[in-house]
């Protein structure tokens, strides 16, 4: 299985060279590049990342400090069959070496625990000093025609409208403490969308899985009315029945946007059916300091420990796992290449905290450099307490 989902992965760049032969051309013949960029564009696109990110766990200042590295490598390839079918391709490959490889219990269970449905890759390989991770999670076929578009195959279906937490992502909710998968996750979907007009459209959006109980499937009518985008979802999440609304606009020069989802079991009618409910606004001045406020509620918060909280997949019904938070980011463009951001969440009901200072260096036109800290604190017994604090350094370089 292993070498299998190597060769998946050496297989997409070899194959790129098919995409690009032209028949027509003679080798004989003086070749016009002008005139063949003009006349028949590439059908392919390759793009991506490669990233080194250190990390430094400070449980407490006087105690064991731990360090880490991950290189991450990511290839994004397009294929442009005709002009109404696209065929996209991601890869995500990861090497991890350091202190958590040998001293977390089941660390390689962690980095490869996963909702999809068809896996594409897994471990490559592993020591008791590195692991190396690589997986597709991204492969579809896209059709355009008309007003009609559908997406099948792994894909990332993006209801959300807000920022820290997507009470109506109900496909691919992410946690915002995984800063360093910039894509998300995604799902096995087919996702059919019809556009009405130019300001409106409805999407159908279905996942697969191994049971009835765990798919969902789901319908999103989007519109705009009085400068307001507005979309309503209703459909079947796993065992509840979820309606949901969301909103993106402004209140003069504010931004103001908001979800709503409220989930009832089919099933076990006297279960207590949940609420999420999430306002955010944000703010941003001539001289590029900018605001961003966020409230999300939870009627009935699945209660978990902070080490699953942190670690383990975000679902819709679980964003937050108590009644009420807050998030509030304050951000200042020093330079125009330089830019710092403090973000910060608020649990009020067990006044646990979470701080990020961020500041991001931009080096190149395609490297930036990430300095960033996350810091969980809390009182005794609430969701953050003892879970320490973490120091990154991430260069990045884009191609």
């Amino acid at each position: 299985m292993r070498n299998s989902n190597l060769i998946i992965i050496l297989l997409l760049f070899p194959s790129l060279g098919l995409f690009a032969q032209n028949e027509n051309i003679n080798p004989t013949d003086t070749i016009d590049v002008e005139q063949i960029e003009n006349n028949n564009p590439s059908k392919f696109e390759i793009n991506g990342y490669l990233k080194d990110l250190v990390s430094v766990a400070i449980p407490s200042f006087n105690g064991l400090w731990s360090f880490d590295n991950q290189i991450h490598n990511r290839v994004n390839f397009k294929y442009y069959a005709n002009s109404w079918l696209t065929l996209n391709v991601e890869a995500r490959n990861r090497i991890y070496f350091g202190n958590s490889v040998q001293q977390i219990p089941n660390f390689d269970e962690q980095v490869n625990q996963s909702l999809d449905y068809i896996r594409l890759g897994g471990i490559v390989s592993q020591g008791q000093s590195y692991l190396i991770h690589s997986t597709i999670d991204r492969a579809n076929l896209k059709l355009d025609k008309d007003k009609w578009q559908a997406i099948i195959g792994k894909q990332r279906i993006n209801w959300g409208k807000t920022y820290a937490w997507n009470p109506n992502d109900l496909f691919n909710a992410y946690s915002f403490f995984d800063f360093d998968y910039e894509e998300r996750r995604g799902t096995d979907a087919a996702l059919v969308k019809y556009n009405i007009s130019s300001l409106s459209s409805i999407e159908f959006a279905s996942n697969i899985d191994s049971t009835f109980d765990k798919m969902i499937f789901a319908t999103n009518y989007k519109t705009n009315i009085k400068e307001y985008d507005f979309q309503f979802l209703v459909g079947k999440y796993k065992t509840d029945i979820a309606l949901g609304a969301g909103w993106a606009g402004q209140i003069k020069n504010a931004g103001f946007k908001g979800e709503l989802t409220y989930f009832q079991p089919y099933k076990n009618v006297g279960v207590n059916p949940t609420f999420i409910g999430d306002i955010s606004f944000d703010y941003t001045l001539p001289n590029t300091l900018n605001f961003r406020l966020e409230f999300i509620g939870n009627t009935n918060p699945i209660k978990t420990t902070n080490i699953q909280f942190l670690t383990q997949p975000v679902f819709a019904k679980g964003l937050i796992n108590n009644y009420v938070s807050t998030f509030i980011s304050v951000g200042y463009d020093i330079t125009p290449l330089i830019k710092a951001n403090l973000n910060s969440i608020w649990n009020i009901d067990d006044n646990s905290i979470f701080l990020n200072p961020t500041i991001d260096f931009s080096l190149t036109e395609n490297t930036n450099l990430l300095i960033a800290a996350q810091i969980f604190t809390g009182d005794k017994n609430s969701l953050y307490n003892g879970v320490g604090s973490y120091v990154f350094t991430r260069l990045k370089w884009s191609f």
